[in-house]
């Protein structure tokens, strides 16, 4: 009988571990990653091209929408390249990454601190969660908002979008024509992004 019941203590220590563990996504798909910003000439925009995530999962073995709680997420860590953010002008694009210090700083990254709360309606759920966005050498405290999905493949599609200031992280909007172009101090970070295993 003891040994029964240690044979069985084992098999749920075991079974326990096994559904426990952590699982990593990385980013496998860009549908859309571009920072959006404004002028008192014209709008302005840039692609972001060159970014790598990885996102940790604990406890979830079959991920479904029912499963994706605030205590499922380990960690969340977003690397994007300034040297690979660019837009549909030669100009613009050197004026992005200077303002970016991307020669000092060349990397702008995030990372989640905690998810506050999810609410599950229909096949999505709105996340919001509290994260860290350094760019310039300036860390920025952010709360963001997010539309999750979960595909039948198993991955995650991310969708959203952030206000931010440049004035946040010590950039000063940049002005051209002796400061008769100037350039609004509030940006948008688009993005519509699928994590897989």
């Amino acid at each position: 009988m003891k040994a029964f019941i240690s044979t069985l203590l084992a098999f749920a220590f075991v079974f326990t571990t096994a559904t426990a563990q952590d699982v990593t996504y990385n980013l496998k798909d860009v549908a859309e990653f571009r920072i959006d910003g404004d002028s008192n000439v014209r709008t302005w925009y840039g692609d972001i091209t060159d970014a790598n995530a990885t996102l940790v999962l604990s406890g979830i073995e079959n991920l479904t929408l029912s499963e994706l709680t605030p205590d499922a997420f380990s960690s969340l860590n977003i690397n994007i390249a300034v040297s690979g953010i660019e837009s549909d002008s030669g100009r613009l694009t050197r004026n992005l990454q200077s303002y970016l210090k991307g020669d000092d700083y060349p990397t702008i990254t995030f990372k989640l601190n905690e998810i506050t709360a999810i609410e599950v309606s229909g096949n999505s759920a709105d996340i919001t969660a509290n994260g860290i966005v350094n760019a310039a050498g300036k860390d920025h405290s952010i709360t963001m908002n997010v539309e999750a999905i979960v595909n039948n493949d198993g991955s995650i599609r991310f969708s959203g979008k952030q206000d931010l200031l440049m004035t946040s992280f010590d950039i000063d909007p940049p002005t051209a024509v002796m400061g008769t172009v100037r350039a609004r101090d509030e940006i948008e970070i688009l993005f519509d992004v699928t994590f897989a295993r």
